[in-house]
């Protein structure tokens, strides 16, 4: 091992061992020493990981956290990690998900040509093959461009809603992205004491990241894999049942119900309204504590709770969301921004499957190289797109994302 590893990789998992224990193998595939690996289990059964980690931790890249005598909630989980890890930036992703160790090379690389904060990279999505219930494509950005970030204009657009058509999904985060162990000390000493507060962990870093961090860079070569096994939230959550009952299950880990706290007596958008409800909590806590403000969000956020509605499963769970946040924003500054609220229904039964390129992606098939977990859809991927030595730094060049 070196000195201090380049990157920790964290793993924290929760009742997925059979997709935990694949992510693992995957990652340890990689055989470069400047890595350090955290896996992190908070299951009901401990010795099934207990087990499996008998020989993996033979590995001197790789730190284990067994289950505990109680259930971790998530924000408690990650911020374990955070405890022991020491490498010189830090990225968590998710136990059915996949990052390319070698991405340590693309911060190296980048380091020697600017400071860096935070690094992201453009991700690829990935339904393991017994979580399918229709048939679907996987984006591949072609892109190489490296750029600069200004923060002002990422701040604008996560907290002033501005690219609310795609809900704020910001990437830009510790999650599916490396942040240096510097600036995670930074923020803990900033907030709270603590490197993760809210609930939402990844939306919350995003909040403190997009109010402290100087140098944020941005690839636009995927270099990491979103998965989603059938025990995942997403695949879980397929009817206003299934979200009913996975939001009391994250409260009972959680050991409250985060939309009764203080922060929320003004803010009447439940958790379990899915997405764009999740980001503004997180927003509306960070808000309350910490004072950060933006002006005009309001009228953005209505319409992306309208664009929430329309990602709904079937027309029972679209339904059941537009009743809910339109009881919401009729309580919300007496239904100011109701107005707003223009939700409509696409069946995905009708939605065409595409293949082909588009502008700057290439779509293939799920199924495209009879890849069968994250980590094999990566490597075929890597096979089509361009190699991570040709990125063109353009630096000079700030850029703002685009879908």
């Amino acid at each position: 091992m070196f000195a201090q590893p380049k990157l920790t990789i964290c793993v924290p998992s929760r009742n997925r061992q059979r997709y935990f224990q694949e992510t693992i193998r995957s990652l340890l595939m990689n055989l470069r020493t400047d890595i350090e690996y955290i896996f992190a289990d908070n299951s009901d059964d401990p010795s099934i990981m207990n087990s499996f980690m008998e020989e993996v931790i033979a590995d001197p890249r790789v730190k284990y956290l067994p289950s505990g005598d109680r259930v971790f909630s998530m924000v408690d989980n990650w911020e374990r990690c955070l405890h022991v890890a020491t490498g010189e930036f830090v990225s968590v992703i998710g136990d059915d998900d996949y990052v390319d160790a070698d991405v340590a090379d693309l911060i190296g690389r980048t380091q020697s040509e600017t400071p860096v904060d935070v690094l992201v990279w453009s991700r690829l999505t990935y339904n393991w093959p017994n979580n399918r219930p229709r048939h679907c494509n996987v984006c591949v950005p072609l892109g190489i461009g490296v750029h600069t970030m200004k923060r002002e204009w990422l701040y604008e657009e996560f907290f002033g809603w501005t690219r609310h058509a795609e809900t704020p999904n910001c990437p830009f985060s510790i999650y599916h992205g490396a942040v240096s162990r510097a600036l995670m000390e930074k923020i803990k000493q900033k907030f709270g004491g603590r490197y993760f507060e809210h609930p939402t962990v990844d939306f919350e870093n995003s909040c403190k990241i997009l109010t402290t961090a100087e140098n944020i860079i941005y690839v636009e070569r995927p270099f990491s894999v979103l998965g989603s096994c059938p025990d995942s939230n997403s695949a879980r959550i397929r009817t206003p049942e299934d979200m009913k009952k996975a939001h009391a299950e994250f409260m009972k880990d959680l050991g409250r119900n985060m939309d009764e706290d203080p922060y929320m007596k003004d803010f009447p958008f439940p958790l379990v309204l899915g997405l764009a409800a999740a980001i503004a909590q997180c927003q509306q806590w960070f808000r309350v504590t910490y004072g950060h403000r933006i002006d005009g969000w309001e009228k953005n956020f209505a319409a992306a709770c309208g664009i929430n509605c329309g990602m709904a499963a079937d027309e029972h769970s679209y339904e059941m969301m537009v009743a809910g946040y339109r009881e919401g924003l009729k309580k919300w500054h007496g239904g100011k921004y109701l107005e707003y609220f223009n939700p409509s229904y696409v069946s995905k039964a009708e939605a065409k499957f595409f293949m082909g390129v588009t502008d700057k992606s290439l779509f293939i098939d799920e199924n495209s190289g009879g890849v069968q977990t994250p980590a094999e859809l990566y490597h075929f991927v890597c096979q089509l797109i361009s190699p991570a030595d040709q990125l063109d730094f353009s630096f000079l060049r700030p850029a703002r994302l685009r879908a």
